[in-house]
């Protein structure tokens, strides 16, 4: 029966000196609460069922404590809380992340501030080497860092497969409830030219990326996850990975999340610096009690400087952080919690020019971001409601990618026309610097309002969380700032022959229509009492409208605890991520193909007239892609030792690539008559059919993963203070394309008239394995606070396999749009033999045999205050290689990094 509920109690030190103000949040209603001056709390709930509630204390700096709470009785007297301070001295703190099943998702790993204070992190995705199946590899920040969830795929030559960008462009990163949105990021040349693969600004191949897959570089991530290097890990508080079923409330999104709270309230300042092989960083945070009742300001500011090679410096990521959080409480009953948050990040990203590179050539990608928002919650004292929260967030940013490399070409010919038909071209001198710059401002505004509620079925209680969400996004940049008379040399048209080329225009990215996504959401949060086991259901259903696209999810996490030693579970969802704008509003795409280019060396007496073709891309059938997940887990206990199983089936559909599109036209064929100090006069001799392509958006991937994870705790061994951690996987990825694949070739001239231009192959039918393990010991000894971590990494299998038939032409056009079938490949014609392929490619990723790695870490703390770490990736300066079957030398280990961090508690 309902009944009107008070918990009291108090919150203290080991030393019992009252924390204040402590955080205290009870999350089956989502209600907040925190201690007075005295460390006192006073929280009464109203109407509440005769049920267990669970309640988490958090204090910065004092490690998390969660306490299950019967709502018996009018009047609940929980005591002291003692909360302990975060050190090295504890007997128990979290070395390596953990599953919770009582938290949102059966799929959850939560990573702790225990954690983060025990990793050398330069950005959040450092922190993320605690996921199974993933490598461990040392901080850097180098490349972009993007995260893709449960799916392995071939590596490509760029880093810019379009599954992988999929997949992290489907991966929520969700910061204080709001949502760090890509969506609006439209940094890259125009996608209807070469591709989404190879539309972004990158730098040249002469000056090499250690660690990276390839030796050029792009700091671009447009059509792709939020880069995880803009995010600091100085004040994060807790990380959440979800990488199966996520709640309902949580909208665009097809791949997964990762759910990051940040410290928010009174806090001693910290002053953390630390050095890299390459990279320096320094980090200030503290949270300060304003007088009276003005509440808590916590400040933070991050500095990172890095460098690929620090003996030439060319190539630099420097990155400046800082965040101003003010938390107040309000009313009697302090029933109203507020938070607002201001936080600024910019970002110096890019390569200086080479001596030794003749084009002296220069690539940058700068940013800025700024954003403010302001989260509030409100206790009820109702029946039915319990809780209103309102999320609210503006952010804007600047973003600068420019490149420019010197050209010596004999002149240009170029043309600006924007309309499809023949045009009369110009001349210009082929000496020249060409500049390309994208140049975009993103903004976003959100808002959602939640609310919490609960009821009684029977003697069943339900929390009922529902609520509606909006988002606006679009980008106010100047766009593709390109002048077509100085044209990169893979836009030119050449100024020797009569080659076609795509050639690009200058696009306002204000043309892009703004987009707006509204949802809707109900989830239901209960326990049934099955066989006398309990039993937790959280089941829910979300409507979005993503741009004139509706779209329902329904999602389901149940796990039943057959014991309190074995607990097990079942998950099945669907989730819908939208398309980005710049996916649906790319611009125009160009194609010039010259049809007469009469030059005598005088522009004067010379004339080029030009075929240009415009393509306005329609996006009204581009759908969002999607992801259906069922997934089993299980926790087992087995004395002190736990162990965590999943296993999981996602299949995600629609996925976004771009798909060529092969056009012809026919066209006069001119002959030109020279006239002194004027243009000479042409005269038609004939027509002839000319082969053209462009690229369109589609929906045309998808893929089927499956895959398990494990993870297995072991208790201390007391004699060695020891305990160990094995983290694992194996996932495989069945991934194709709905279209044949299409590829260009030069045209050898009219001596062959049924030579090969374009061939087209059977669809990209791929099959991945990938399979890493772990091994981690922990040597904690809380006397003299220190803390050894010993990590044994393994590389088990990274494997690749395409259809038989990958390189086999299906058919294939001619110079004069012929359309010929093949069905007996004849190796030796030579009108296609150049068209046939190996899968080589495909080989080059394929590892050989188990291949190890080592790390070590250690950390010592003085009087709690002052703390030093040192850690060694690739300790033992392992260097295994293997031969792949081009005859490359291939070593997947990198040299040894070193680090070492001071931290420093006043």
């Amino acid at each position: 029966m309902a009944q009107n509920v008070v918990l009291r109690g108090k919150v203290v030190d080991l030393a019992l000196h009252p924390i204040s103000p402590a955080n205290i949040k009870i999350v089956e209603t989502n209600q907040y609460a925190v201690t007075d001056k005295d460390g006192d709390f006073y929280i009464p709930l109203y109407k509440i069922g005769n049920v267990n509630l669970t309640l988490e204390f958090t204090f910065i700096g004092y490690q998390k404590l969660v306490k299950v709470v019967e709502t018996k009785g009018e009047t609940i007297e929980l005591g002291n809380i003692i909360l302990k301070d975060l050190n090295l001295a504890l007997e128990t703190i979290d070395i390596n992340a953990k599953r919770n099943y009582e938290g949102s998702s059966n799929s959850s790993l939560i990573i702790s501030r225990d954690i983060i204070e025990q990793t050398s992190a330069l950005s959040l995705n450092d922190l993320l080497n605690q996921l199974p199946n993933r490598k461990v590899v040392a901080p850097s920040l180098q490349t972009v860092q993007n995260i893709t969830l449960r799916s392995t795929f071939a590596s490509t030559t760029n880093g810019r497969g379009a599954y992988e960008m999929n997949n992290s462009f489907g991966v929520a990163i969700i910061l204080d409830g709001n949502t760090i949105s890509n969506n609006m990021n439209m940094q890259s040349f125009n996608p209807g030219i070469l591709g989404v693969g190879n539309s972004l600004i990158t730098s040249g191949n002469s000056y090499g990326l250690n660690g990276s897959p390839t030796t050029s570089y792009s700091g671009d991530f447009a059509f792709s996850g939020t880069d995880l290097r803009q995010i600091p890990v100085d004040n994060i508080e807790n990380i959440e990975v979800i990488s199966g079923v996520a709640p309902a409330k949580y909208g665009d999104l097809s791949e997964g999340a990762v759910i990051v709270e940040r410290q928010a309230g009174v806090a001693p300042a910290f002053l953390r610096m630390q050095l890299r092989d390459n990279a320096t960083s320094y980090g200030y945070s503290q949270g300060f009690k304003l007088p009276g009742k003005a509440g808590a300001l916590n400040i933070g500011l991050n500095y990172v400087n890095s460098f690929a090679d620090n003996r030439d410096k060319l190539k630099a990521y420097k990155r400046i952080n800082g965040s101003l959080m003010h938390t107040n409480v309000f009313g009697k009953e302090k029933r109203l919690k507020n938070t607002l948050s201001l936080d600024y990040g910019k970002n110096l990203d890019g390569i200086k020019t080479d001596p030794d590179d003749i084009t002296d050539r220069v690539v940058r990608f700068d940013s800025w971001n700024f954003s403010v928002a302001n989260r509030s919650s409100y206790r009820v004292n109702s029946s039915f409601l319990k809780n209103i929260a309102l999320n609210l967030r503006y952010s804007e940013g600047h973003q600068v990618s420019y490149t420019e490399e010197f050209r010596n070409v004999p002149y240009v010919i170029m043309s600006d026309a924007t309309t499809t038909g023949i045009h009369e071209g110009y001349y210009y001198a082929g000496i020249y610097t060409a500049q390309s710059l994208i140049d975009g401002r993103p903004i976003n505004a959100s808002a959602k309002l939640d609310f919490n509620s609960d009821f009684k079925t029977g003697s069943t209680t339900h929390f009922l969380g529902f609520g509606i969400s909006y988002d606006y996004g679009a980008n106010k940049g100047l766009g593709q700032v390109l002048d077509p008379g100085r044209p990169r040399s893979n836009t030119a048209v050449a100024s020797s022959g009569n080659a076609s080329k795509r050639s690009e225009r200058y696009y306002d990215f204000n043309l892009a229509v703004a987009q707006q996504n509204i949802g809707l959401y109900a989830e239901d949060m209960f326990k049934l009492d099955v066989f006398g086991k309990p039993l937790n259901v959280r089941a829910g259903i979300r409507y979005d409208l993503q741009n004139s696209l509706p779209s329902f999810s329904p999602r389901i996490n149940v796990n039943y605890e057959l014991n309190k030693n074995i607990k097990f579970g079942f998950a099945y969802g669907l989730s819908y991520k939208s398309p980005s704008l710049g996916q649906r509003y790319p611009g125009p795409t160009y194609y010039e193909i010259p049809v007469i280019n009469a030059y005598n060396g005088n522009a004067a007496e010379s004339i080029y007239l030009v075929y240009v073709n415009r393509y306005d891309y329609d996006s009204s059938n581009l759908k969002s892609p999607k992801s259906e997940t069922f997934e089993f887990t299980s926790q087992i206990k087995i004395k002190e030792f736990n162990l965590s199983l999943s296993l999981f089936n996602k299949n995600s559909r629609n996925g976004i690539n771009t798909v060529s599109q092969q056009n012809y036209v026919t066209l006069p064929v001119y002959a030109a008559t020279s006239r002194p100090g004027q243009q000479p006069i042409l005269t038609q001799t004939g027509i002839r059919t000319v082969a053209f392509s462009f690229s369109n958006f589609e929906n045309d991937l998808k893929s089927d993963n499956q895959g398990i994870e494990l993870i297995l705790n072991t208790p201390k061994i007391k004699s060695i203070e020891t305990s160990f951690n094995l983290s694992g996987g194996l996932f495989r990825t069945n991934y194709q394309t709905n279209s044949n694949r299409v590829q260009s070739f030069d045209d050898l001239g009219p001596t062959l008239p049924d030579y090969a231009v374009v061939a087209y192959y059977p669809s990209t039918k791929r099959i991945s394995y990938l399979s890493n393990a772990r091994v981690t010991s922990s040597t904690h000894i809380p006397k003299i606070s220190l803390i050894v971590s010993f990590v044994a990494d393994f590389s088990l299998l990274q494997k690749t396999v395409q259809r038989a038939d990958a390189g086999s032409p299906l058919a294939y056009y001619t110079r004069d749009g012929r359309y010929i079938t093949l069905s007996n490949i004849d190796k030796t014609n030579i009108n296609y033999a150049h068209t046939i392929q190996t899968n080589a490619e495909i080989n080059e990723n394929n590892v050989p045999h188990i291949i190890p790695n080592f790390h070590l870490s250690l950390a010592k703390e003085i009087k709690k205050r002052l703390r030093f770490s040192f850690n060694v990736y690739n300790v033992f300066n392992y260097q295994p290689y293997y031969i792949t079957s081009t005859g490359t030398y291939t070593y997947p280990n990198a040299a040894p990094s070193f680090g070492a961090e001071i931290s420093l508690k006043l």
